[in-house]
């Protein structure tokens, strides 16, 4: 199980500090969700904390694109290397473009799906997918609480993307990490999780091993 932690549930004002933080606990990923209110509603980062988060550490950075265009994003964090980008299927009329742009960069291409969205009409898809995240609660700025009932479609976007690294994002515990796995996601998108309720005082190590050492 490989665990992507999540800046954005991190305390915004000691960014720095967390990433110091992380740089011991080597995870996949540092996770950034870009968000700019056009596609849910909710602000996270820009280019210039996004650069200076990519200067700060030597994590590789996953980028999880929740907006309406997300073109420009891809061209601009191309000079920052990133390992994963993926992008909303929702939002785009034509996604194998975003996805080829992507490739382009040097970072695996990754298709993002909502709760709601039907995976099979994307299978055409599967040959230019590195990999898929499957929002496993709605992204609805309400708690975005665990919904057990998605642990089926990560199993069925295991199937239809066999080929691609298999992502679960949303309100992740430990009992639902490990059916999650099961069902084929060896990657976790952790906020919470990781951070606590404070993560000044959270202990990083602790909460991450957790999960890589639950018995699958």
């Amino acid at each position: 199980m490989t665990l992507h932690p999540s800046l954005a549930s991190a305390n915004q004002l000691r960014l720095g500090a967390t990433l110091r933080r992380l740089d011991a606990l080597a995870p996949g990923s540092v996770h950034l969700d870009i968000e700019d209110t056009s596609f849910i509603r909710n602000i996270t980062f820009g280019l210039k904390t996004v650069t200076q988060v990519a200067e700060a550490t030597s994590i590789p950075l996953s980028f999880h694109l929740m907006l309406a265009n997300p073109f420009p994003w891809i061209e601009w964090l191309k000079p920052l290397k990133p390992g994963w980008v993926f992008v909303h299927a929702e939002a785009l009329a034509n996604p194998a473009e975003a996805l080829a742009l992507i490739r382009a960069t040097g970072a695996k291409a990754g298709l993002a799906f909502n709760p709601a969205t039907r995976l099979q009409s994307y299978r055409y898809l599967t040959h230019l997918t590195d990999s898929v995240l499957i929002m496993t609660s709605e992204p609805d700025g309400y708690g975005q609480l665990f919904n057990p009932w998605l642990i089926s479609k990560v199993a069925e976007a295991a199937d239809i993307f066999s080929a691609s690294e298999i992502w679960a994002d949303g309100g992740i515990d430990l009992p639902a990490a490990k059916r999650l796995y099961h069902a084929g996601a060896g990657h976790m998108v952790l906020g919470r999780a990781v951070f606590g309720s404070n993560d000044e005082v959270a202990d990083y190590a602790a909460n991450a091993a957790k999960f890589t050492e639950i018995e699958l």
